[in-house]
Order: structure tokens, then sequence, then C-alpha cells
């Protein structure tokens, strides 16, 4: 008896010790559960763990080869790439207007932005010096080396020669110039531009103006040139060597080309020439930068009736097409500015920054920074947009950055 009694003693403690293990497994694997959910929006493993896993060589897609100017850059550009996760990759895709506050620098790390558009507001009562720094200091946090932008085409659009810290740089509109040197004066011109910008950190202009235009009611006039088809294209072409030499890009503008469209108070403007005096006129300047190798052409935002009557040319899939297909290009397509007005109607029936990915921009340019991030990032997720889409456009805008210098 006194047997028995001993064993059923051990059998139970041995079973209370087993549910006791039992338990506390339980109640830990709960918690541990509870906190794994907890931190998942911050510490959910990235895209870049998950492919280092897999593989560590990583192979360009035959999709993404197109023999373009920036291809020899594409295997390591796809690489960089592939450890990059989908949110870096849309922060990728968006040029954005710089804040002119302290919120700059939490703006393009938060969103890991491709670049950034100053105006004269972001240097008010700066040294030249200073401005170096203050993009310097842009470029050592950024997750990923940004494009440093401006658009300074001389005359009225001068994003930063009229400032103090510049006093030795006046630059007279190109038809201004034109008109009292040739397209010598302008060589001479566009040199110390390219010389000014590059000296303070910036990599890429947003021009030349290709628009031709020859009366003062027309949209482009104090904009464009002013000469003929040829002379217009010979400004392009030295524009672009001259600039892209000493190391700013540029970006043509406006394609397909404002031309002799009369200005106007509409909010989206509504272009009715013909197909033929496209091809005979407007496409022609931007085909001579486009053989001098310009690394980016800007779109405009205007509808452009027989090309496209239903989406303006930056979110238009067609209009794309006519510049890579008939015209050549291959560098990077970007939007004008998506927030200078609402061309809700003029997206395909999509969202406006959604329909310019799905057109084949490969850079946006917006002033609601997180508007555009989160509507291209939903998506992305909800599969609107393929995940090979944004790879193949940021593989482009990496490819871009090594082969101008932006990154090594």
């Amino acid at each position: 008896m006194k047997k028995f009694l001993i064993v059923s003693i051990i059998l139970i403690l041995v079973a209370a010790t087993a549910f006791g293990a039992s338990l506390y497994h339980f109640v830990d694997l709960n918690k541990s559960e509870a906190t794994v959910d907890e931190v998942a929006p911050t510490q959910a493993p990235t895209k870049a763990t998950e492919k280092e896993v897999e593989k560590t060589k990583v192979e360009l897609p035959e999709s993404f080869k197109d023999n373009g100017i920036f291809s020899e850059n594409y295997e390591k550009a796809y690489e960089y790439v592939s450890s990059m996760s989908t949110e870096q990759m849309v922060g990728q895709m968006l040029l954005s207007a710089c804040p002119t506050d302290e919120t700059a620098q939490t703006l393009m790390s938060k969103y890991a932005l491709s670049g950034y558009i100053y105006t004269a507001d972001n240097f008010f009562g700066m040294s030249e010096s200073e401005i170096k720094s203050l993009i310097d200091s842009y470029q050592e946090k950024a997750s990923t080396p940004m494009i440093m932008a401006v658009e300074e085409e001389g005359g009225a659009v001068t994003a930063i020669s009229d400032l103090d810290a510049f006093p030795q740089y006046d630059f007279g509109s190109p038809r201004d110039v034109f008109a009292e040197g040739g397209l010598d004066a302008l060589k001479e011109s566009e040199q110390r531009k390219a010389t000014m910008l590059s000296s303070v950190g910036i990599n890429l202009n947003l021009a030349p103006v290709c628009d031709m235009a020859d009366d003062f009611t027309q949209i482009m006039y104090s904009r464009s040139l002013g000469g003929t088809v040829e002379e217009t294209g010979q400004y392009v072409k030295n524009t672009t060597e001259i600039s892209q030499n000493s190391g700013v890009s540029v970006a043509l503008k406006h394609f397909p080309g404002y031309g002799t469209m009369p200005d106007s108070f509409d909010e989206v403007k509504v272009d009715t020439r013909e197909v033929t005096t496209f091809e005979q006129n407007d496409f022609k300047p931007f085909g001579a930068g486009i053989d001098a190798d310009a690394h980016c052409v800007m779109m405009s935002n205007v509808l452009v009736q027989n090309l496209d009557p239903t989406c303006i040319a930056s979110l238009s899939d067609y209009i794309h097409t006519v510049l890579k297909d008939r015209i050549g290009f291959t560098g990077l397509i970007i939007t004008d500015n998506l927030n200078n007005a609402d061309y809700s109607a003029y997206a395909n029936e999509n969202d406006v920054y959604v329909q310019a990915v799905l057109a084949n921009n490969d850079l946006i340019i917006v002033d609601k920074v997180e508007e555009a991030y989160m509507a291209i990032l939903s998506a992305v997720k909800d599969g609107k947009i393929e995940e090979e889409v944004l790879e193949k456009a940021c593989t482009r805008i990496i490819a871009y950055k090594y082969t101008a210098g932006i990154m090594k």
C-alpha cells in the first residue's frame, strides 16, 4: 500500500510538471505572437533580406534590356534595386519640390525620395558655400544618393542665379541671348550656367526648352529660342553636350511640344494641332537633344487631342510610346508637376499618380509627397501596378544615377 501511494504521488507530480510546462509554453507563445504583431509595421523582414537569403547573385531580366543610354549600368543597378524594399522603390520614383523649412530632412528620409527640386526660396540669404553645404548635407544623409534639380532656363525662369550668392551670373532668356549673339553666345551662357550649378552640387537642370514659338501671344514665347527648327535643334544639342559634360544632366521639355499654342487661362491646356505639325516641327528639337544623349525628357501637362484625346501628355501611355519608338528616346521620362492643377479627368479613370506609373514615367514630379507615395504604394500592394513595373522603373533610375555620376 505504501509502495502504491508513493508511485501515485510521483505520477501526479510528473503530470503536474508536464501541465505546467505546457501552460508556460502556451502563454509564452501567445505573448511572442502579440509582440510580433506589435512591431510588424516597422520591423517586418524587408525584401532585401528575403532576396539575400534566396540568392547572392541577381540576374537582370531580359525584359529590362533595351540597349539604351544607361544600359551599361543596368546590371549593377538591378543588383542595387534587388536589395531595396517596395517602399524604397516607390520613393525612388518621386522627384519632390524641396520644403523650405526643417521638414526637408524628415521628408527625404521618411520616403526615400529620389531627389529634390530647389527654388530660390530654399537658399534665401545664403552664401554660395552655405548653399553647397546644405545640398551636401542632404546627400550625406540620403539612403540612396539623390537627384538635386533646379529649373535654370534663364530670363524669367531662374531658380538660383538671381540670388545674392551669385552676383557674377546673370542669365538672359535663350531668346534674348540668341537675338543678341546667336548660337555662340548661347554656348558661352550655357557653359557658365553648368559651371555655376555643378559648383554647388546641382546635378540636373530641368531645361532646355525645346518648344518653338514665333508670336508673343503663344504660351512658350518668352521661354523659347525664337529661331528656326534647325537653329532650335542646334541649341538643344549644344546645351545637352555642354551641360552633361560638366556633370549636370538636362531634361528636354516639354514633350511633345507646346509649339505655337496660344496662351489661355484654362487650367488644362488643349492642343488641337495636327500630328503632321508635330512631326515636321515640334519633334525635331527633341530629336537633336536625344541624338546628343540627353539623359531626361520632361512631358507636358497638355491634352494633345490628335495624339491622345483622353490623357494629358504626362499621363499618356501612347505619347510615351511615340517618344520612345518614333523619336528613339531611351533615357528617363519625367512628368511635369502633377500638382500644378487637377488632372484627374485626364488620367484614364485612374488616380493621377498611379496613371503616371502605368504610362511608363520613370520620375514623377510632385509637391504632395505623402499623397503620391501612398497612392502608388497601395496600387502596388493591390496589384494595380505590377511589382515588375516598379522594379524596371527603379532600375532605370539607379542606372541613370550611376551613368550621371550621382552614384559611384
